[in-house]
């Protein structure tokens, strides 16, 4: 079994008086995080100063506090952790499978569609977020 799909299957363990999660089932997001950060070893003080979020924050998405973490930590955390981002973000509640909304003004939407491009696009969108915002003040 890979590193993926050893860390995929963990939310689907029982863990400490959790209840298990069935295998069509959405595993919780926080409890993926922490197996895979267990898995290579880290403390969330390292995560923390590896990526530069607080370990107060860490530790809530860890313990279920926060369920739908922002989804630019939850791809610096994919990237540390060498997991799939996209799931992720399905499992923190920010896309869904087969889900294709009607353009509106929902903040879910503009999120699951940037999360749908691949890296150097979503870049690039950001970095056309960031002009509009600098223009704005000025």
């Amino acid at each position: 079994m890979g590193n993926w799909e050893k860390i995929s299957s963990l939310g689907r363990e029982r863990s400490t008086g959790q209840d298990s999660v069935g295998r069509d089932e959405v595993p919780p997001v926080g409890r993926v995080l922490r197996r895979a950060r267990e898995h290579h070893g880290l403390s969330i003080r390292q995560v923390e100063r590896r990526i530069g979020r607080s370990s107060a924050y860490l530790s809530q998405i860890e313990r279920g506090l926060i369920r739908q973490p922002d989804p630019v930590v939850l791809l610096e955390l994919a990237d540390l952790y060498r997991i799939d981002f996209m799931s992720l973000a399905r499992w923190a509640g920010w896309t869904r499978d087969g889900d294709r909304q009607e353009l509106g003004s929902s903040p879910d939407f503009l999120v699951r569609r940037v999360l749908e491009l691949n890296a150097e696009q979503r870049a690039e969108v950001l970095g056309y977020i960031e002009r509009v915002i600098r223009q704005r003040q000025s």
